[in-house]
C-alpha cells in the first residue's frame, strides 16, 4: 500500500485499478475462509456423531453397525454444498468403524471387506494396514499378516509395538521380547498410548510361564481416542514465558530439550538461543510455571533473582 501513496498523478488510474484488485482479492480470500469454516462446521457434526456410534456400539454393535450403512447411503447421496466436500472422509471412517466391529465380533473376513472400501491408495499404511494385519493374523494366514505390518511403515508410531505383537503371537519370545525393551528403554515415546501395553507385555513375558499374546493392535478410529497425552497448552505456555524474558529478547531459537513426559521429573528444559549467539538454559516446573536458570558450567540451578545478580 505504501506504493499509493507516492505513485505520480498520472498513475492514479492504474493505481485505482489495483486498489480495487487488492479488495477483491481480500474479500475472494474472506469468502474462502468462509466457506471452510462452514465445510469444519459439518465436519465436527459428524465427528460427533461417530463418537456416539462408537459409545452406542459397546452395548450394541449390531444396532451400529445398521446405523453406519444407513449413514453411508445418506452420505452416497448427499446433495449439500457443505457436506458433499467431506463425503470421501465420511464413507472411509464409517467402513473402517464397520471393520473395527466385525473384528470385535470375530467376523475377520467381513472386518477385511470394510477396510477394502478404501481403495484410493494402492499402498496400504499406518493404521489401516496395521488393522488388516490383526485380520489376517486371526485368520492364521501369517504371511499376510506380516506384509502387513511391514506396510505400516517404520518410524509410523504403532509400527515397533505391532510388529513385537507379531513376534509374540508366533511364539517368537526373544523377538518380541527385545522390541518390547527398545520401546520401555525409549522415553520420547513414553506419552504414546501403546506404551504402557508395551511395558504390560514385557512384564508378562519375564514371567515364568507368559500368557502369550494371540492378536496385533487394532488402532481405533473412536475420535475421543488420543494416540499420545499431548501437553501442548504446557509447550504455549511455556514458549509465551520464554518470550517475556527480557534475556531472551531478539531470541533466534527456543526448544525444549527435555519434558517430564521423557525425563520423569517435575520440570521442563528449555534451551534458548539468541541473535547474539547466546544461550540460556532454564528449568521451568510442571505444576507452578516457576522459572530457574540452569547454569551448565557450573551446574547449578539458580532463581531468576540469583542468576541476574551474578551477570
Amino acid at each position: 500500500m505504501k506504493s499509493i501513496f507516492i505513485v505520480l498523478i498520472s498513475l492514479t488510474i492504474f493505481s485505482c485499478k489495483n486498489i480495487i484488485s487488492t479488495s477483491t482479492e481480500d474479500e475472494s480470500h474472506m469468502e474462502l475462509h468462509k466457506e471452510m469454516d462452514k465445510v469444519g462446521e459439518e465436519y465436527t457434526k459428524f465427528q460427533k456423531q461417530l463418537l456416539s456410534l462408537y459409545i452406542e456400539s459397546e452395548k450394541n454393535p449390531d444396532l451400529t453397525i445398521s446405523k453406519a450403512d444407513s449413514l453411508l447411503l445418506e452420505n452416497k447421496n448427499e446433495k449439500d454444498k457443505y457436506k458433499s466436500q467431506i463425503k470421501g472422509t465420511i464413507e472411509d471412517q464409517l467402513h473402517y468403524l464397520k471393520a473395527e466391529l466385525y473384528y470385535k465380533k470375530s467376523e475377520y473376513k467381513k472386518s477385511i471387506i470394510e477396510l477394502d472400501f478404501d481403495d484410493d491408495y494402492d499402498f496400504v499404511s499406518g493404521d489401516r494396514a496395521c488393522a488388516y494385519a490383526a485380520n489376517y493374523l486371526k485368520l492364521k494366514q501369517l504371511d499376510k499378516a506380516k506384509s502387513f505390518v511391514d506396510s505400516i511403515g517404520k518410524g509410523y508410531y504403532i509400527y515397533d509395538y505391532a510388529l513385537a505383537n507379531y513376534y509374540e503371537s508366533i511364539g517368537n519370545k526373544n523377538e518380541a521380547f527385545k522390541i518390547y525393551s527398545e520401546i520401555k528403554n525409549d522415553k520420547s515415546i513414553k506419552h504414546y498410548a501403546y506404551y504402557k501395553l508395551a511395558v504390560n507385555r514385557l512384564e508378562e513375558l519375564q514371567k515364568d510361564n507368559p500368557k502369550l499374546l494371540n492378536e496385533i493392535y487394532f488402532p481405533t478410529g473412536n475420535p475421543s481416542y488420543d494416540i499420545a497425552d499431548s501437553d501442548d497448552k504446557n509447550r504455549t505456555k511455556i514458549f509465551n514465558l520464554m518470550e517475556k524474558l527480557p534475556e531472551n529478547k531478539n531470541w533466534a531459537e527456543t526448544r525444549i530439550v527435555e519434558s517430564p513426559q521423557e525425563n520423569d521429573k517435575n520440570y521442563y528444559w528449555v534451551r534458548v538461543k539468541t541473535e547474539k549467539n547466546k544461550t540460556f538454559n532454564y528449568y521451568i516446573y510442571q505444576e507452578t510455571f516457576e522459572i530457574k536458570f540452569l547454569d551448565t558450567i557450573n551446574n547449578k540451578i539458580l532463581t531468576l533473582e540469583e542468576w541476574r545478580k551474578q551477570k
